[in-house]
């Protein structure tokens, strides 16, 4: 287990553009640091603090560390947490403070000095990498909450704000765009109130058009140009029929280096043909896995990212003369690839039609397996093709792992996602269920011996499957779940404290103040009677997003009606504050005894 839930040495990595070095960030005990790997000698090094600096004095005056990248053969720029840059040289040596949030290299300046774009609170810096000189330039917006689009000289071009009503909690989109002339004003291009005629601004083209995220009438996310003049979304730029595009590089010009897609498993397009001959070599180099390539030039030196079902993740860097790559950095060198368990990704219908994703673990051996069908929280999120410690640890014990992407999950279009609104309890419960069953059909899942588990929403989901369908599961675990939703929605907690995030969660959930009756009626606390197996509760003791409450009064309804239930509390919040913390060692050691009591070989 302490290898599963280990913390990454390895977070996030950038290469040098003169392919010598790899930045990379990680971690040293009981915080993030910076690290420099040079590549010719194998060496690596903690650049930061660095000399001359104590680690105090960095933490209280730029934060941790978020990220790094290279701007130069010979500096990379970490990006600290309390909005700070700073520039170093590859052995650590700090050469330039800046007063703001990297964003990104920009073309060297007339006198060939090279250019960096920052943001200072509500103003643009553009800083000399080299001297140190800036200027600076106020945003001009009303706020400075919303996002940001540049052009490729590092303007500010084009912007959308959002302003919430105090008391109605109304969210209004307003969007904004302005030339490149000196003193150029804001002009108001779009005003929306509904945010799913809101747009994303990305990038403002040498022509004046605005490269936008937005669904502008189709299911997924797509990218568009934005006609300022015409005050309207034309050309369709990138789009997926079933997945949304995620990010994309290269937006300078009419067309762009790639996108990344996402769907059941994420997928790398590139438009450059260059970089899409690379990609292919690189997949074909390494089958079954999901393999970022980056770096200024196809023909130079690249450094690939790739990971897996069953690796938390490894880099690479390539020669792309030779066509030789070789692995020079690991997330968790500690785990096998060939050790873990592969994760399918596929669909199946429910029971009204609907083609619902997901994703099926299964242990060593043949015939039907003890079961655990885990639900992911939100409900808007969703899980991933990707190693995953838990699903890990659950499958090394012989249990297979579900995880139903039901209706109302992310990243599958935005019917899909709507089709979970108010629906808790009702199809959104029926997808799961229908999954299940078919597993069972399929000879996959052993029919008395599955479990139910989740966290938060995924617990509520949990309660919920023990009541609607009592005699389907063998037990269940809930950790921070729901069990009353009608006292969780009049309940004042983090992600409800607002007129805004309440008016958002009773569209999505419902109103207690018109639909009592309906949350009652899906609220597991309310219909304990119908529960027959065994039922593990945890909770945190600090969670304010979910009260303790929920779980300790369902406890105190499973003990007065004789039910079987078991209460862990654990001093922790919503969740661990990290993968290696006490508290989330203690819920596993609890989840696997649990599961080993009631889903052992005998008879249902």
């Amino acid at each position: 287990m302490a290898r599963l839930f280990a913390r990454p040495t390895i977070l996030q990595a950038s290469l040098s553009p003169d392919g010598r070095h790899l930045a990379m960030i990680g971690y040293a005990p009981g915080r993030r640091v910076a690290l420099v790997l040079d590549l010719s000698t194998g060496q690596t090094r903690m650049v930061v603090p660095a000399k001359g600096d104590s680690e105090l004095w960095i933490l209280q005056n730029y934060g941790s560390v978020m990220d790094v990248r290279w701007v130069l053969p010979d500096m990379m720029v970490l990006r600290m947490s309390r909005g700070m840059s700073l520039g170093l040289k590859p052995d650590g040596t700090i050469v330039r403070r800046m007063g703001g949030l990297f964003v990104e290299r920009l073309p060297d300046g007339a006198d060939g000095e090279p250019r960096a774009l920052l943001i200072a609170g509500n103003a643009v810096r553009t800083v000399d990498l080299r001297s140190g000189r800036w200027s600076e330039e106020p945003s001009g917006l009303p706020d400075r909450e919303g996002l940001w689009a540049f052009d490729a000289q590092g303007r500010l071009r084009a912007a959308q704000t959002v302003e919430t009503s105090l008391w109605s909690g109304e969210m209004v989109w307003t969007h904004w765009y302005r030339t490149a002339e000196p003193g150029a004003t804001w002009e108001q291009l779009e005003q929306h109130t509904d945010p799913e005629r809101a747009w994303r601004p990305i990038r403002v083209l040498p022509d004046g058009q605005i490269v936008v995220l937005a669904r502008a009438g189709r299911d997924t996310l797509a990218v568009f140009r934005y006609d300022p003049a015409k005050r309207r979304i034309g050309e369709l730029m990138a789009g997926h029929a079933t997945d949304d595009i995620l990010a994309f590089s290269g937006v300078d010009d009419a067309a762009f280096d790639c996108v990344l897609t996402g769907g059941l498993q994420r997928r790398v397009f590139w438009f450059d043909e260059r970089w899409a001959r690379l990609q292919k070599a690189v997949d074909q180099a390494l089958p079954g896995s999901i393999n970022m390539i980056s770096g200024a030039d196809p023909e130079g030196h690249v450094l690939v990212h790739s990971r897996s079902d069953v690796d938390p993740g490894r880099w690479h860097a390539l020669d792309t003369r030779a066509m030789r790559l070789k692995e020079i950095a690991s997330a968790m060198p500690d785990i096998d690839p060939a050790r873990m368990r592969p994760m399918t990704a596929y669909r199946y219908p429910a029971r009204d039609g609907l083609s619902v994703p997901a994703y099926l673990t299964r242990p060593a051996g043949e015939g039907p397996a003890p079961t655990v069908v885990l639900i992911h929280g939100g409900p808007w999120a969703r899980d991933g093709w990707e190693w995953d410690a838990e699903v890990q640890l659950l499958a090394a014990k012989g249990y297979a792992v579900f995880q139903p992407q039901f209706r109302g999950s992310t990243g599958f279009g935005r019917a899909y996602e709507q089709a979970g609104y108010r629906q808790w309890g009702e199809s959104m419960q029926d997808d799961i269920t229908d999954g299940v069953r078919q597993l069972i059909e399929r000879g996959i899942a052993d029919p008395a011996r599955i479990a139910i588990f989740g966290a938060s929403y995924g617990g509520y989901a949990a309660m919920w499957g023990l009541v609607k369908t009592p005699r389907l599961y063998r037990c269940g675990i809930s950790f921070a779940g729901i069990s009353d939703l009608d006292d969780f929605l009049r309940t004042s907690w983090t992600d409800d404290s607002t007129a805004a995030t309440r008016r958002i969660r009773r569209r999505l959930v419902g109103d207690p103040s018109t639909a009592q009756a309906q949350l009652q009626a899906v609220s597991p606390i309310r219909h304990v009677d119908r529960i027959e197996v065994p039922l593990l509760l945890v909770h945190g003791t600090d969670d304010k997003r979910v009260l303790p409450s929920q779980s300790r009064q369902m406890v105190r309804a499973m003990e007065a009606r004789g039910k079987p239930v078991v209460w862990l509390p654990l001093e922790t919040g919503h969740g661990f504050d990290t993968p290696d913390s006490p508290a989330r060692r203690q819920y596993f050691e609890r989840v696997l005894r649990f599961l080993e009591d009631h889903m052992g070989p005998r008879p249902a």
